[in-house]
């Protein structure tokens, strides 16, 4: 009788044991992370984009003015896409380099950094002369300008915000890096005659560098400086609908290899 009730007693425990082993010898496989995103969207609640970096095979869609805030430094890998959601006035959507901000875009002649429209698939979903279907890049820095006041507010920015002055005392300004990269179908309307250039340039000093840049069907200008000294090599500047380069405020900067390929619509250099 006693060694029965041993026996007895010892069943539920081997039972309990049993089952922890078989549950501790379940499929022990790891599941595998959420895959990563392959599009993000860019908004700014007035703190920039930050100190980042935009990677390669990424896209990145902006929704609204996003600004690299002072201090801050946007770093974008060649081969990313950056996109602008369509919009005008308050609803436009653009990228700004602020003055004190850096961005360090530098692309590849194999892999290109493209700004283009969100609707823009690469593959001819917008026509080669589709124009003003978002923004553009703004770039500020502190370099002179021949005007009084000496700090000016760039157009295609609300006046309201601060970010969007440019102009100081610094001729050597750097706001980065611009190399290899590609801007399309921009201008978009922000009020009655006023649009946003493919690439502006207020205030930046020469120790930025721009070279092997486009800008391809841009509704306003191409390319256009407003004071500074910043030297721009190897520009094309295609199907714009205004001036494919201008300059105001004493742009004291360099040209060389600049190329501009006007449309029929088009009177203007």
């Amino acid at each position: 009788m006693k060694n029965n009730f041993k026996a007895l007693f010892l069943l539920p425990v081997l039972a309990i044991v049993s089952t922890v082993f078989i549950s501790s010898c379940g499929d022990d496989t790891p599941t595998p992370p959420d895959p990563e995103p392959s599009e993000y969207t860019i908004k700014d609640d007035g703190n920039g984009t930050g100190t980042t970096t935009w990677k390669e095979g990424k896209t990145y869609i902006r929704d609204g003015f996003v600004f690299v805030n002072s201090g801050q430094t946007l770093t974008i890998e060649p081969g990313t896409i950056i996109k602008g959601k369509s919009g005008q006035g308050a609803e436009a959507s653009a990228l700004i380099v602020a003055r004190g901000g850096k961005i360090i875009a530098e692309g590849t002649k194999d892999k290109p950094i493209i700004f283009t429209a969100e609707a823009d698939d690469l593959k001819g979903s917008v026509d080669k002369g589709a124009r003003g279907l978002w923004g553009g890049l703004i770039v500020l820095g502190n370099a002179r300008l021949n005007t009084e006041p000496a700090e000016q507010q760039v157009e295609g920015i609300p006046t309201t915000e601060p970010r969007g002055v440019f102009g100081g005392n610094d001729d050597n300004d750097n706001s980065g890096v611009i190399k290899y990269v590609s801007i399309r179908h921009g201008g978009t309307d922000i009020g009655e005659g006023n649009e946003i250039n493919g690439l502006t340039l207020g205030a930046v000093g020469s120790g930025t560098e721009i070279d092997y840049v486009e800008v391809i069907s841009n509704n306003d200008d191409g390319i256009e400086f407003f004071g500074g000294t910043v030297g721009v090599k190897h520009a094309v500047l295609s199907l714009c609908g205004d001036d494919g380069f201008d300059y105001d405020m004493g742009f004291r900067g360099k040209g060389q290899f600049w190329v501009v390929l006007q449309a029929e619509d088009s009177n203007r250099f």
